[in-house]
């Protein structure tokens, strides 16, 4: 059963690994943090109606396949398309932290195929594993046109803004990640060419934005190293 996503609002999800809460959500994505303790792994899992935004904020972390695996450091970005069987571990002493950007907003869209808890074939947690957010929390509030919100978490830089004309959005470093939160660019016959719940590269960014255009505005989080 897929499970509406304000039930996860305002709220602390328990994990045998650690935990997560929503920290940002509009009508096309919901924004994950999740805290995973050092050595400790999220099931073999697929979401088979939603793709998924991967960025690791600290730490070091390995991403595993049906069959293979890569590694990721801080900061760094991937992209997880429907249906596709992931895990992520945190190899690093202190954990690691990741944000997660899911679209459609479907938190119950889930399979798990391995699972070191137990959980194999189970639903996404619920009842006693569902507590009030801390308030300590960072959450994400809505940006107005034209002005950028600032933020610091894990020694990473995350800038909020909301733009009409996508060209105003310049990257600052070559490195910076850019995740797509609401809008998109489009062609001139409307076809979709980056819309929300993409994360890419600043040259990615460069390339399109140059050529396509945002109808109807956009909103992106970059992220940094401090």
């Amino acid at each position: 059963m897929v499970a509406p996503i304000k039930e996860y609002e305002n709220v602390e999800v328990k994990k045998p690994w650690g935990f997560e809460y929503l920290m940002y959500g509009n009508d096309d994505v919901a924004l994950w943090y999740l805290h995973l303790n050092s050595g400790e792994a999220t099931s073999l899992h697929c979401h088979p109606r939603k793709k998924t935004g991967l960025v690791l904020l600290s730490g070091e972390a390995e991403i595993s396949f049906l069959n293979d695996s890569t590694r990721l450091q801080a900061p760094s970005r991937m992209m997880i398309r429907p249906g596709l069987f992931h895990s992520t571990q945190a190899l690093s002493d202190e954990g690691i932290a990741l944000l997660e950007i899911e679209t459609p907003r479907l938190k119950g869209d889930l399979v798990r195929l391995e699972d070191s808890y137990g959980r194999k074939a189970q639903p996404y947690e619920g009842g006693p594993n569902i507590a009030p957010l801390n308030r300590d929390r960072l959450v994400l509030e809505n940006p107005e046109n034209e002005i950028e919100t600032n933020y610091e978490l894990h020694e990473c830089s995350l800038n909020l803004h909301r733009v009409l004309d996508a060209r105003s959005i310049q990257p600052r470093r070559d490195d910076d990640i850019m995740m797509i939160l609401e809008g998109g660019l489009y062609s001139s016959d409307q076809d979709p060419i980056l819309v929300a719940g993409d994360v890419v590269k600043p040259v990615t960014w460069k390339r399109l934005v140059n050529n396509f255009s945002a109808p109807k505005g956009i909103t992106l989080l970059t992220i940094n190293k401090l």
